[in-house]
């Protein structure tokens, strides 16, 4: 009995600790087969909408500024906070990516400010982080460029 118990706190420590959707078959000592499914909190790098939430250490959630990396064609787009753009990137191994061929729309907007450091930071960053629903753009190993929130 007491392994039995021991058998069903173990499942159930694994159960909830995890969050993917990964199953996973778990015999215990009377040979029964029990299928635990388990679930992963991180979110994909790629075909996400990452809305931009600080950029430069400053809060811009205020802002409709957004980023998506598209897997099927390498592709990468989204909005500045005015105008749209697009390009290319490439991913590397350890985290690392480049963006590269990056275009906007040109229309004239009262504040430019954001969009202005948020294009200029793309042209910058080397590499990126995930961590639950949060991705990070870098350059190097200072702080962040630029914060995002996976917008679902």
């Amino acid at each position: 009995m007491k392994l039995f118990t021991l058998n069903m706190f173990v499942i159930l420590v694994l159960a909830t600790s995890c969050n993917s959707t990964k199953k996973e078959s778990i015999t215990n000592s009377e040979d029964t087969n029990i299928e635990i499914e388990l679930t992963n909190n991180e979110t994909s790098f790629e075909d996400t909408k990452w809305k931009l939430v600080t950029l430069m250490g400053k809060d811009v959630s205020d802002k409709n500024a957004f980023i998506t990396f598209s897997s099927n064609d390498n592709k990468v787009y989204g909005n500045a906070s005015c105008n749209t753009f697009n390009g290319s990137y490439q991913l590397k191994e350890g985290f690392r990516v480049s963006l590269s061929t990056i275009a906007a729309t040109l229309m004239a907007c009262p504040d430019m400010s954001i969009e202005t450091a948020f294009l200029g930071i793309l042209e910058k960053v080397d590499n990126y982080s995930l961590n639950g629903t949060t991705m990070t753009l870098n350059k190097a190993r200072m702080a962040p460029y630029a914060v995002f929130e996976a917008d679902k």
